[in-house]
């Protein structure tokens, strides 16, 4: 099962700046990862989110290294807080027909982290969750990642823009609630972002 990181920057100072501007260097980096798998971050206005995707655990790992490696050596004098970090298994990924596997520009993102577990069954009903969210026009990315232990997750949301995921979330509240009424969980936290810079592994840039 793949292994994916998710940093959370509440300030990330010149951080995605300099990323865009050393795009080539940052994907050597991270594709030189073993078992790299995916790396895309977004922009949240001060702070930033970030998700890496490896085949392993260990694979991740070497990528925070990587990533704090990198950021001390190129932004020495940045006020860089350090991110959250959550981390699981990813146990859901449908994209959009013909997304390109490289791309930077304009989308939306929601990051929702629920401190309980999904509806019993839900997983097992992916296959009507993709035909929902990619029915919406403008759809790109959906991902679910289980932080373990029963206790909780992070999935996220791309679409082209806020518009989108607007109505993809509003269509999947709406299957869960029709499909398990009784259902009762506390609120996820909610982050919002723009703009996309991201990469799968032997990916050519566009």
């Amino acid at each position: 099962m793949p292994h994916a990181v998710v940093r959370l920057y509440t300030d990330s100072g010149p951080l995605i700046g300099m990323l865009k501007e050393r795009e080539d260097e940052v994907r050597d980096i991270m594709t030189g990862v073993p078992g790299f798998m995916s790396y895309g971050i977004m922009d949240t206005g001060k702070g930033a989110v970030s998700v890496t995707t490896c085949q392993d655990k260990a694979g991740t790992d070497e990528s925070i290294q990587r990533a704090a490696r990198w950021i001390k050596e190129n932004l020495p004098d940045a006020k860089i807080d350090p991110p959250r970090i959550l981390e699981g298994e990813q146990v859901v990924r449908f994209n959009a027909e013909g997304l390109s596997t490289s791309a930077r520009g304009d989308a939306h993102l929601v990051v929702r982290i629920f401190s309980g577990p999904p509806p019993d069954g839900l997983r097992d009903r992916m296959d009507e969750v993709r035909t929902l969210m990619t029915a919406v026009p403008g759809f790109r990315t959906y991902v679910v990642v289980d932080t373990g232990h029963g206790q909780g997750g992070v999935s996220f949301i791309v679409g082209k823009d806020r518009s989108v995921t607007d109505e993809v979330s509003r269509r999947m509240a709406e299957f869960v609630r029709s499909q398990w009424p009784d259902f009762k969980r506390e609120p996820p936290q909610v982050i919002e972002a723009e703009g996309v810079f991201r990469f799968d592994a032997q990916a050519a840039p566009v």
